[in-house]
């Protein structure tokens, strides 16, 4: 009975009566398991009655969006602090009321009016953690992505090591606003003024130092007033959570409801969901739909950012352990939407040990020494991993460094995103890092290209223009769907900076594919380059086969059409194609004397007999042969029937000319007909028609040919001869 009632309490449905209540719970508890048929039934009915009861989600989805957290030591009054603020007391385990001590996450529901006249209100997520150093990881759990910290000290108790552990892990998470509370206020031996210099001097140096310090009774109500005109103040300066169609959830609570299957709850960020949407839970890649959504215990149809949501999922499981290989969903993963980006098992980042651990004699002063087996926290995922630094053994307090993490398990990380490192056996909060990035390899990490990158990020990793100019610098060419692809980017921002880095000239983009501006002037040149030379060397042929084309360039073309685009700006440029071979604009082949000789033999041999001439191995002997025979083939004074028979051209118009003549007196004629009527043999009366029809000259229709309706098709010959279908003299597809 007790992880049915574990599971209710987990299950986000404890909401001023919007749902059962607490008491019906507790009933449930103490209940046998006879009765549990029908308190599932109450339950039930509980929940079809709230869906009755949420006309008003309208006006909650015009209200602003935020996501607060406390933060601080254990028994400094967080719990009872969120419950005089929000009417919730945020303890839902029976173990935590027994104990009288936050042990899992907590959550409750705070509406603030905004301090300016005519400005939305407010809703926000009140996510209270647990404050004892056993439990720092379910602390980090729900610290994912916080508009606003609140740490709780306690007037009589002072600044703690868990104050202070949970503070580093606020500053490596980048929570740019934090309130500090100064609870128990009527319990302090000392003057108040007194206590707030003594945390003023814990914030010094920091980027907080000049943050609120609010002085509280959550016994007695004393400040919580105050403490909300503070925490609305502070909001309602804050932006909107945006919105960068990237949406993504991470799981810090999984369970099954009866009669609804496996429900998630989370903070909503950087996208909207709703409900029949397609979703992605990762890392493990399972493809799921939203069947129905709650926030805060009412149904909505969609959430946007900055919104706490339980999701009722279709089409997937719960997960046994967070650690198991099984397939299903837990605390640790993440849901977003289809064609996020992959998850991986090696991100480089940089990484900042905290200055404030200097001097200390903690583990987690020590330096972090490479190599070392940690474990990384990142939205409310924990995942084991070993750190290796870039060009250092170590990092020391208040150093930065560039450190690739290694994994044992795939997590769903993007560029940009903050995380935290903590040691193997989960006792102390070791650095934290932004991951530059999230799919990188071992292999590349201290390649020249990947450290120019790694180096260039480093300096403003929040910075799109950086950030991109480094992807491009690195990769030079990548389609343009792949610009900040896994990022915590949105899309527009993306065009955006795209755009503006072709303008300044950074970048090229061409079709689909993004260049780096010297990149693509260097392969045009190559290119251009090549020809020339082709031309120089070989003035016999037509130009540069496209197969050594493509040899002559950089082997990084390789996103699909990267090599194409080159192509067509060298054709828009003046150079044509002709037989699946380029040639500069202009261009006229000419025989070179070294194979005048070898020409003459040649004609020598086809004239003897021009519409019965040799077999093209009889007549090639040599290289100088093969090349003269090209030449005579592209200059247009022999017809090429097949790889084995070769007419000059003007035996080829010849029996060109009587073909025609027959069939406009016969109508069709057969091959037979044809031989005779021409007097050459099936060997190259075969391979002649066959060429005929395909230039349209004449028309096969069984075993006959005829003529089309008012033909005047040219004879081939010299510039008469269209190029194969592959090409076009002056096409772009090839």
């Amino acid at each position: 009975m007790y992880h049915i009632v574990n599971n209710l309490l987990d299950s986000n449905i404890i909401v001023e009566n919007d749902f059962i209540d607490e008491k019906t719970l507790l009933d449930l508890h103490s209940r046998t398991d006879e009765d549990e048929n029908l308190y599932w039934s109450k339950l039930e009915n509980s929940i079809d009655s709230a869906e009755t009861k949420s006309k008003n989600l309208g006006k909650m989805m015009e209200a602003r969006h935020f996501i607060l957290a406390t933060a601080g030591h254990v028994d400094h009054g967080k719990s009872a602090l969120v419950e005089a603020l929000t009417k919730t007391h945020p303890d839902r385990l029976p173990e935590e009321r027994k104990r009288g001590m936050t042990i899992e996450l907590g959550f409750a529901e705070l509406q603030l009016p905004s301090p300016l006249p005519h400005s939305a209100p407010m809703h926000v997520g009140v996510i209270d953690v647990p404050g004892h150093e056993d439990f720092v990881k379910n602390m980090i759990a729900g610290m994912g992505c916080v508009n606003l910290g609140l740490i709780v000290v306690a007037a009589d108790d002072g600044w703690m090591p868990q104050t202070e552990e949970h503070f580093q892990i606020l500053e490596y998470l980048g929570v740019q606003r934090l309130v500090i509370v100064l609870n128990k206020i009527d319990l302090a031996e000392d003057d108040e003024d007194f206590l707030r210099e003594v945390v003023k001097d814990e914030l010094s140096g920091t980027s907080y130092e000049n943050v609120p310090i609010v002085a509280t009774s959550a016994a007695s109500g004393r400040g919580v007033s105050e403490l909300k005109q503070t925490l609305a103040s502070i909001l309602d300066s804050l932006p909107t959570p945006p919105d960068i169609e990237k949406p993504r959830l991470s799981v810090d609570r999984a369970f099954s409801v009866k009669g609804h299957g496996t429900v998630v709850t989370g903070s909503l960020a950087d996208g909207c969901f709703h409900v029949e949407q397609s979703v992605v839970v990762q890392p493990q890649g399972i493809s799921a739909r939203i069947r129905s959504m709650q926030c805060f215990g009412r149904v909505a149809e969609s959430a946007g950012p900055g919104t706490r949501v339980a999701i009722n999922l279709a089409n997937v499981a719960l997960r046994s352990a967070p650690a198991s290989t099984q397939e299903g969903v837990g605390r640790g993963d993440v849901v977003t939407a289809e064609n996020f980006g992959k998850p991986g098992r090696v991100l480089d980042a940089v990484i900042t040990k905290s200055k404030r651990l200097a001097g200390g004699n903690t583990p987690a002063s020590q330096p972090l020494k490479h190599g070392t087996r940690v474990r990384l926290h990142h939205g409310s995922a924990n995942v084991p991993g070993r750190i290796f630094f870039l060009n250092r053994l170590e990092l020391k307090p208040g150093q930065e460094a560039i450190g690739e993490l290694r994994l044992e398990r795939t997590a769903s990380v993007l560029t940009g995103d903050r995380f935290v490192i903590r040691d193997w056996a989960e006792t102390h909060t070791l650095a934290g890092g932004i991951a530059l990035d999230v799919q990188a390899s071992a292999g590349r990490f201290r390649s020249e290209r990947q450290r120019a990158y790694l180096e260039a990020c480093r300096r403003r990793p929040s910075a799109l223009p950086t950030m991109m100019r480094a992807q491009i610098v690195r990769e030079q060419t990548l389609p343009e769907a792949e610009l900040m692809r896994g990022s915590r980017f949105g899309s527009r921002e993306i065009r955006d900076c795209a755009a503006m880095l072709e303008t300044e000239g950074t970048i090229l983009r061409r079709k689909g594919i993004v260049f780096e501006a010297n990149y693509w002037k260097a392969q045009l040149g190559a290119a251009t380059n090549a020809i020339n030379h082709f031309h120089q060397t070989h003035p016999e042929l037509l130009g540069l086969p496209l197969s050594q084309l493509r040899d002559c360039l950089d082997k990084r073309l390789k996103p699909q059409g990267a090599f194409h685009a080159i192509f067509d700006a060298l054709t828009e440029s003046g150079f044509i194609v002709q037989s699946a071979a380029i040639q500069r604009s202009g261009f006229t082949i000419s025989l070179p004397p070294n194979l005048q000789n070898a020409a003459h033999r040649i004609r020598k041999a086809l004239g003897e007999k021009a519409d019965e001439p040799p077999a093209r191995n009889q007549i090639i002997t040599s290289k100088e042969e093969e090349q003269a025979m090209r030449f005579l083939i592209d200059s247009g004074e022999a017809v090429e029937l097949n790889k084995e028979l070769v007419l000059l051209q003007t035996g080829y118009d010849k029996l060109c000319e009587s073909t025609k003549k027959f069939l406009k007196t016969h109508s069709a004629a057969s091959v037979s007909q044809l031989r005779q009527y021409t007097g050459v043999s099936r060997r190259v009366m075969i391979p002649f028609l066959q060429l005929m029809d395909a230039q349209g000259i004449t028309i096969r229709e069984g075993d006959l040919r005829r003529l089309p309706k008012q033909s005047n098709k040219p004879t081939a010959g010299k510039n008469k001869i269209p190029p194969p279908k592959s090409s076009k003299t002056k096409g772009k597809n090839w």
